[in-house]
Parts: structure tokens; C-alpha cells; sequence
């Protein structure tokens, strides 16, 4: 190793130490963006640490975590660093902690430090080092009549999850078979023609996923008594899917088959045969569409004249120069007769979309009543339920004073570890909760902080709601929040990976080199 190279890693690595300190700071909200290996556990250690030996009562801070593992072993490195203390002698004791604080502990720091692993585990309601989920059940068992939940509720598990929701499935299904005339059986006809069976059940099971989504849906408001949520829906999308609101896919197809009538194909039929290998295959075409049989028949002649194979336009070029010499007139019908005919076909599609989207959610809606019944005679609620309850509780401004301070006299400070794979109502979890850190002056004596740290490379993208973008959406918003109320809060890099080599990176690095892969990547 080169003398530049070792001096090189030298400055690095104080760098790190550097930025590692400033995230650890427990005076200081922190946002830390953590590539893999960086020392992200260390830093929420050691951050926890810093707040005891401050004085921070455990049961004041509030480390949330996005697995039970991940809860394991973070709590495991704080009592672990804390029992360590207990048995010290004084100059391993002032070592320690003159390498966690940066300064030489006093007298008083050093005495504090050998009670903090006995407080933290005997303080009532001491420490708590969990999963989002977990605090989301004791939060909603302590306070079941605010939140609207059964007392003494259970949570269901994985397993028992998967199982209430084949049950619920099955009973939809056996439902709609029963009544095929009915709005059930009708769905799903329209369902199983969009989806083979195997995929069919995943892609309901996939609507139930979306549950939060999918109760939103079906709570909106109805203007038409006799129009189901479903139906009210789709209309409403519409717009968005640029579907008139008054057509179904019959008066498209309609439309579609009337593009141009028998008299006039016959007259571009005439002309275009004297013309050259295009104008004849363009003919041809429309000939077919004359002779058809059938309406779909003389749709799928006007598209193979006017459609490409991919399913685009044809260019101007599919009328030759001459004939567009000799007869204008029956040029700009064509492209007329071609521009109307890509956009109803993509109205189509889209009535077609909407049509099984319907359908879906007509199917999703009863499965979803069926999961809610069997749940509600469990007094049980689901891990969805957790988050969705407790954000819909907190919320609620007043009433989630009262929870915070009933609370264990509430919390000072929150530390959120795999931010990025946390989910929208997760965040917004969160963000009641600290909603009172930046309120302003003389709301608290106390400083407290918001620690968030992820990397949106390493989010389990879509896994239960997880969404990465909003590990950086959330950091500026209370990054905003902090400046209005003039509090400390700080953007943190740490890139300096301690579980890699050189040539690893340097692959990567030769990989991401090349602007056109980026993206693909």
C-alpha cells in the first residue's frame, strides 16, 4: 500500500468518524443517508447512548425499526455497551466514554454511566427498542376506546393472516358462482376473462394488499344511489384515462366499425388500386373491411390499415405522394379516418381497463367485508390494521396529545432505522408523534430530536407499502419544520463502507460510469 493510498484511507475514515459523531449528536435531528456497511447500527447506538448519558430518561426515547431482527440486535449493541459499563474500573470507564462523547467524561457522567443499563431495563415502560408494528399494538392496546378497537384485541399473524384471506376469497368466489346473473358472478366473468386462473388469485390477493387504497376507494362518495362504489370509481377515473363519460365500449366499437362507409371504402378502393405497392396493400386492407362478416372483423381490417403492428399510427407515408397529388381530397379523409381510428382504439382499451377494474374491485369489496367479519369475530386485528388505527388516531390532534402524554408522560426522542422501506401511513405515524418537537419555543424545556437514517438503494420496494422516495420527502419536511422553529437539524452522508473491498467498488463504480445504463439501473 502506497503512503498516498494509506493517507488516503486515513482522511477518509476520520471523515466518517467525523460525520458519525454529528448523527450521534443528541442535541441534533439528524436525517442520515447510509449506504450499506457504513456504520448505520453503530450510529444508532451509539446515538441512544449519548441520550442516557445526557440524562435522558429511557422510557423517553422511542427507537423504531422495520423487522424484529433488526429490533434484536440494536437492542442487543445498547444493553450490551451499557453492561459493559457496569463492571468497567475507572480508566476503562473514562476510555470508553471519552471515545463515545469526544470529550473527558466528568466525575458525575462516570457514576451515571454505571447505572444506565439497570435503569434502562428496570425503569417501568423503560427503553424501547421495536418494531413500528409493535408500538402500534401497545399503543392501541392502552388506549382501545380512543382508537375504536376491541379491548384485549389479538394480532394476527402471517400464517393466520394468509388463511382468514383464502377463506374470504373462497367465500366471494362461491358467492359469485351461486348468482351468475348477479353483480358478484358478472365480475367475475369479466375477471377470469382478463386473468388465468392461477393469476386470478393473485392478482385479487394483490387488490388486498392495497388495502388502504382499496377501503379509500370504496368509502369515497357516491353521487348515484343505484351505482356501486366500484362503478362510482371508475367514473370518476375517466377523465384521467381520457374516456368520454357518456360511451361504453359498444358505441366505441361502433364508432370504430363505422371509421368510413361502404361507398366511401369503394371510391378508395378505386383509386388506390392504380396506385403503388402501398396504395394496393392500403386497399387491400380496406376491401377487407368492406367484406367483412362482422363488426370485429371490419374493426381488425381498419386497424391493420391504419395501425401499425406495434399498435401506433401509421406515418402520413402509408398514402404514396402520388396519390396524394391526384386526389387531396381522399388523402386528408385517410388520415382523418386513421387519427380518429388511434384514439377510439385507445378509448377502448381504456373502457376495457376500466371494465375489469370494476369488476375487480367489485370482487375486492366483498372479500374484503368477508376478511373484516372473520377478524371482528377473532376481536383480532392485522398488521395493516396496526399502522392504519393508530395513524387514523393520532391524527387527531387533541386526542393525540392526550395518548402522547398518557404515554409513559410522552416522548422526547425518535429514532427510525430502514427509513427507507417505510410505508406513507407509517410515516405519517411518525410524524404525529414528533409533530410537537418543532412546534416552536416554549412548548418544551427539553430538545427534542428526530433520528431518521435509510438508503433508498437497499428498500424491499413495494414489500408492505414500503416507499423509498419518502425517506427524502420526509427529511426536508422536517428539515422545513426545524428551520421555522430555528431547531438544529442536520443532512448526514455516510458512504464510507467497512464490509467491502476496493475492486468490489470499483466494479460498481466502472458499471454506473456510463450515463446510458443509469437509468436501467
Amino acid at each position: 500500500m502506497t503512503s498516498h493510498h494509506a493517507n488516503a484511507i486515513k482522511a477518509a475514515l476520520a471523515e466518517t468518524t467525523a460525520r458519525q459523531s454529528r448523527a450521534s449528536d443528541p442535541a441534533v435531528s439528524a436525517w442520515v443517508a447510509a449506504n450499506a456497511g457504513t456504520g448505520k447500527t453503530h450510529v444508532l447506538t451509539m446515538r441512544v447512548v449519548r441520550l442516557l448519558l445526557g440524562g435522558t430518561a429511557p422510557e423517553r426515547i422511542l427507537c423504531l425499526t422495520y423487522t424484529k431482527a433488526a429490533a434484536a440486535e440494536m437492542s442487543a449493541r445498547v444493553f450490551g455497551q451499557l453492561s459493559k459499563w457496569v463492571i468497567a474500573d475507572d480508566a476503562g470507564l473514562i476510555a470508553a466514554l471519552t471515545k463515545v462523547l469526544g470529550v473527558t467524561p466528568a466525575p458525575e457522567t462516570l457514576a451515571l454511566a454505571r447505572t444506565l443499563f439497570t435503569r434502562a431495563i428496570e425503569t417501568p415502560g423503560g427503553l424501547k427498542v421495536q418494531t413500528i408494528h409493535a408500538f402500534c399494538e401497545r399503543l392501541l392496546q392502552r388506549f382501545p376506546l380512543e382508537a375504536g378497537v376491541p379491548p384485549g384485541f389479538s394480532t394476527l399473524d402471517d400464517d393466520l393472516k394468509r388463511r382468514l384471506e383464502r377463506e374470504a376469497i373462497d367465500t366471494t368466489l362461491k358467492r359469485a358462482l351461486a348468482d351468475k346473473a348477479g353483480p358478484l358472478g358478472q365480475a367475475l366473468e369479466t375477471a377470469i376473462a382478463h386473468a388465468s386462473e392461477d393469476r386470478f388469485d393473485k392478482l385479487l390477493s394483490a387488490a388486498l394488499s392495497a388495502r388502504p387504497w382499496l377501503e379509500a376507494v370504496l368509502r369515497s362518495e357516491n353521487s348515484h344511489t343505484d351505482e356501486t362504489a366500484a362503478a362510482a370509481a371508475c367514473r370518476r377515473l375517466r377523465p384521467q384515462l381520457g374516456v368520454r363519460f357518456d360511451v361504453t365500449e359498444v358505441d366505441v366499437g361502433s364508432e370504430l366499425s363505422g371509421l368510413l362507409s361502404n361507398e366511401e371504402i369503394a371510391y378508395a378502393v378505386s383509386i388506390l388500386d392504380g396506385g403503388a405497392k402501398t396504395d394496393q396493400g392500403l386497399a387491400a386492407n380496406l376491401r377487407e373491411a368492406r367484406t367483412a362478416g362482422s363488426a370485429e372483423g371490419r374493426i381488425a381490417a381498419f386497424r391493420a390499415a391504419f395501425m401499425t403492428v406495434a399498435g401506433e399510427p401509421r406515418s402520413d407515408r402509408f398514402i404514396t405522394k402520388a396519390i396524394r397529388t391526384s386526389d387531396q381530397g381522399l388523402a386528408t379523409r385517410l388520415e382523418r379516418a386513421r387519427d380518429l381510428c388511434a384514439d377510439l382504439i385507445t378509448e377502448r382499451r381504456a373502457l376495457a381497463c376500466l371494465t375489469a377494474t370494476a369488476a375487480l374491485l367489485t370482487l375486492a369489496a366483498d372479500t374484503l367485508a368477508h376478511y373484516a367479519d372473520l377478524k371482528a369475530r377473532r376481536a383480532a386485528l392485522d398488521f395493516d390494521d396496526l399502522i392504519t388505527l393508530t395513524a387514523s388516531l393520532l391524527r387527531k390532534s387533541e386526542q393525540a396529545q392526550w395518548v402522547l402524554y398518557k404515554l409513559d408522560g410522552g416522548i422526547d426522542h425518535i429514532l427510525v432505522d430502514e427509513s427507507q422501506d417505510t410505508s406513507p401511513e407509517q410515516w405519517s405515524v411518525i410524524e404525529s408523534l414528533a409533530r410537537e418537537f418543532f412546534a416552536g419555543e416554549g412548548t418544551s424545556d427539553i430538545a427534542r430530536t428526530l433520528f431518521a437514517v435509510g438508503d433508498e438503494k437497499q428498500s424491499i420496494y413495494s414489500f408492505q407499502g414500503a416507499a423509498p422516495e419518502m425517506f427524502a420527502m420526509m427529511g426536508e419536511l422536517f428539515a422545513s419544520h426545524a428551520r421555522l422553529a430555528d431547531r438544529p437539524f442536520d443532512h448526514i452522508p455516510l458512504n464510507l463502507s467497512f464490509r467491502t473491498v476496493a475492486p468490489v467498488l470499483d466494479a460498481v463504480d466502472r458499471v454506473f460510469a456510463d450515463p446510458a445504463r443509469t437509468p436501467g439501473l
